[in-house]
């Protein structure tokens, strides 16, 4: 059964507090790279997915960086197993139930109509980080396609282990991409359209890492 988020305010509150803690205790540095200017409504924000550590990573980017009213789809399993997420943005989606899968990208829908960001694994499940293709499910062409006025802004997450015990997570914010590249698209060639542009931005960050570019990053 489809699930609504029912964001609450004190929980919000409290969760932010554990999950910088939880995030300090785990990694040596958390990092980002962004455009000078960032859309903080009506925005899409697409995302690599590959560890257990992404959706905590990127409730605190929105948290310490974006600062947008969030939300974000959670595996129908895992909404029903801890109900709590949904305390604090996130909704269900289930790609292997149909009417499910609608309803839960109507939902984005209203999300961004009424001025909210949705963020969206659309591998749907965790791939291995260096695994190509990124492989996208058809549900961000959809959003893409019902509400063109959104903005659609890839981000990459990259983590790595170097010269610390902990290891590090570097973000990428990368420029909204350009609406007249992809709006005389089928839905099939959006779909590929957003995967070319997220698997060149992911390698772009992966080139930085290993080769120790970090003067355009910032701690988070």
């Amino acid at each position: 059964m489809f699930q609504q988020a029912r964001k609450r305010p004190m929980v919000e509150w409290g969760f932010t507090r554990f999950n910088r803690l939880f995030l300090k205790a785990h990694f040596a540095n958390i990092q980002v790279e962004g455009p000078p200017s960032i859309p903080r409504k009506r925005t899409l924000f697409l995302i690599n997915h590959s560890t257990w550590w992404d959706p905590l990573i990127i409730f605190h980017l929105n948290d310490k960086f974006v600062r947008s009213d969030g939300y974000g789809m959670m595996h129908e399993e895992g909404i029903r197993r801890f109900p709590f997420f949904r305390s604090i943005g996130a909704y269900s989606v289930n790609a292997s139930d149909r009417r499910h899968l609608l309803k839960s990208l109507r939902y984005s829908l209203e999300l961004l109509q009424r001025g909210s960001t949705v963020w969206i694994f659309p591998q749907g499940e965790e791939q291995h980080l260096e695994k190509r293709p990124l492989q996208f499910f058809s549900g961000v062409s959809y959003l893409a396609e019902k509400c063109p006025g959104i903005d659609v802004v890839p981000v990459s997450l990259y983590y790595s282990l170097e010269h610390t015990r902990k290891p590090n997570a570097y973000i990428k914010i990368g420029a909204p991409l350009d609406k007249d590249s992809y709006a005389h698209l089928d839905r099939k060639s959006i779909t590929e359209h957003f995967e070319m542009k997220m698997t060149d931005q992911l390698d772009e960050l992966k080139k930085k890492v290993i080769n120790e570019q970090h003067g355009a990053f910032i701690k988070i």
